[in-house]
């Protein structure tokens, strides 16, 4: 489940008017559990929804309470999906631009041919810019066998073992969470002439 710290305010709101449209009979309990938060956090969240008027009790007597989104509650909705969308995009767009510095960079070290270690989104977005600013991807690999022989960009994702023989210039990690693990794992194996970079 995912856990409040990772999210705004905005977020859970946005969530909270969902869970509420989906049903309108339910306890602020059960909201904390569906949203990974605790339930002091949805009791002040629907307190002051209720306040600024996005979300009103229908029925007081009944337990749990009865909400609904007020009209004022969708159109609250819709900017913050709109708030939300534009942060992610704008996430995106600065990743972006650290791979292409990143690149760029092993582009001036004389680095043509990279192999792309870790498969998954950063790797897909890492590989179009890899292409945009001339480096060759020789080869897509991972580690995780489920991922091996699927295709990322019309290229098959092969296991690590095949790097020699694709004869990079340089292996480039494109997941975020293991950089660590494979820079150990692919140790010795490689020749000394190889780079083994980060994004």
């Amino acid at each position: 489940m995912k856990r409040a710290q990772h999210r705004s305010s905005g977020e859970l709101r946005e969530l909270l008017i969902v869970e509420l449209r989906r049903a309108a009979n339910i306890s602020q309990r059960a909201l904390a559990r569906r949203l990974g938060v605790a339930l002091g956090t949805v009791n002040r969240l629907l307190n002051d929804m209720v306040e600024a008027g996005y979300i009103q009790v229908s029925n007081r007597d009944v337990r749990p309470f009865a909400y609904s989104v007020t009209t004022d509650g969708h159109r609250y909705q819709r900017s913050l999906g709109l708030e939300h969308y534009s942060s992610v995009l704008h996430s995106f767009r600065k990743l972006q631009q650290r791979f292409r510095a990143k690149l760029r960079e092993l582009k001036s070290r004389g680095v043509e041919r990279v192999v792309l270690y870790g498969a998954g989104d950063i790797m897909t977005a890492t590989s179009r810019i890899a292409k945009a600013v001339g480096l060759q991807v020789v080869g897509l690999v991972d580690d995780d066998l489920t991922k091996q022989g699927a295709r990322n960009g019309g290229r098959v994702i092969e296991p690590p073992s095949v790097i020699s023989e694709l004869e990079p210039d340089a292996i480039l990690i494109t997941t975020l969470r293991q950089a660590e693990e494979i820079q150990r794992s692919l140790g010795a194996s490689l020749r000394s002439s190889v780079e083994v970079w980060e994004l």
